[in-house]
């Protein structure tokens, strides 16, 4: 996520249920239900949750949300990654795919259901209190599953549920472009909203909102709420449980902050931690030879070098100013 042009996409799907051919066409009814009642009705799963082997490797963990639809028998008809990062995406659907469920029921009478899920990915045990390395990825609107299927408590599920909220109609102003007052007042209460999940998880979700309301409240003209906010996105960066891309967003958003408050030297300090963590996701991208993250790595990088190159020049470094424009020049 960058100031003024957030990365993060959050893409609403809709699953239209299919007809089966040589019946009249008649809607089936599909009732919505709830994260809490899916695992409700869910069947003891026999197959556990794999950790992709390439991701694992990368240290990529974070949270898929899987859409999915049963059947009135209980099974599952079809499935969806709302969101989560690409490279875990696809086992989070492998191992949803496998579930069956009682099925559910309106008016004493089985019918079709949909609903959501989190699958989570974690590099270490999660272990309240103990600073273990775990890990909330991307938007959720439900509890969460881990590969023992068990869902978080009530409370969280709460917090959750008025969080992506919130940091939906946030990042959907920063998209569009809104510099006002009030996407400022709803980014920072995604924000503080974040900042209450227990102190031990939800890091991708905490620093994700600082680096939103730091940049709204750039946007809106509030430096120093922007530059508050943005040193929380660094502190939770600094847990070291986020990955390349989400690290650089950290500290490129509070440098761009810090250069609009003219403090260039901390600006230059921020921007240059914020590109060596792009430099090694853009390394990774092109060992792992995935095209997609390599080009947004390079995008973003050749960005914040030309940011970084305008910086220097107030500061009277030329011949830095220029080496930085020289190497965005190759991406």
């Amino acid at each position: 996520m960058r100031h003024l042009g957030a990365r993060l996409a959050l893409t609403l799907t809709l699953v239209v249920a299919g007809v089966m051919v040589g019946t009249p066409v008649v809607a089936q009814e599909v009732i919505e239900v709830s994260a809490r009642d899916l695992m409700a009705h869910r069947l003891e799963s026999k197959s556990p949750l794999v950790y992709p082997a390439i991701a694992k490797a990368a240290r990529i963990s974070g949270t898929v949300v899987v859409q999915l639809d049963v059947s009135a028998e209980g099974a599952v008809v079809s499935t969806k990654a709302i969101s989560g990062h690409p490279m875990l995406q696809q086992a989070a659907i492998d191992f949803v795919k496998q579930w069956t469920f009682k099925p559910f029921e309106k008016d004493g009478v089985a019918v079709d259901a949909r609903g959501q899920t989190s699958v989570i990915f974690t590099l270490g045990e999660s272990v309240v209190g103990s600073g273990a390395r775990t890990d909330a990825g991307t938007a959720t609107q439900t509890p969460e599953v881990r590969a023992g299927g068990v869902p978080v408590d009530a409370a969280e599920e709460a917090t959750a549920k008025t969080y992506f909220e919130q940091f939906t109609t946030c990042s959907a102003a920063i998209r569009a472009n809104k510099h006002d007052a009030e996407t400022a007042l709803i980014c920072r209460h995604a924000a503080d909203t974040a900042a209450t999940f227990a102190p031990d998880r939800r890091f991708i979700e905490k620093r994700a909102a600082d680096v939103y309301a730091a940049t709204a409240l750039a946007n809106s003209g509030d430096l120093v709420g922007a530059l508050r906010y943005a040193d929380r996105a660094v502190d939770v960066v600094k847990l070291g449980h986020d990955d390349n891309s989400g690290s650089s967003a950290a500290y490129a958003t509070r440098g761009s902050v810090e250069a609009l408050l003219n403090n260039w030297s901390a600006a230059d300090a921020d921007l240059t931690i914020g590109e060596d963590f792009e430099r090694k996701g853009l390394a990774w991208a092109e060992k792992e030879k995935i095209p997609a993250m390599k080009a947004e790595y390079r995008r973003v990088l050749a960005k914040d070098l030309r940011t970084h190159a305008a910086i220097l020049q107030r500061m009277n470094r030329m011949a830095d100013a220029q080496a930085k424009l020289n190497e965005a020049a190759q991406y």
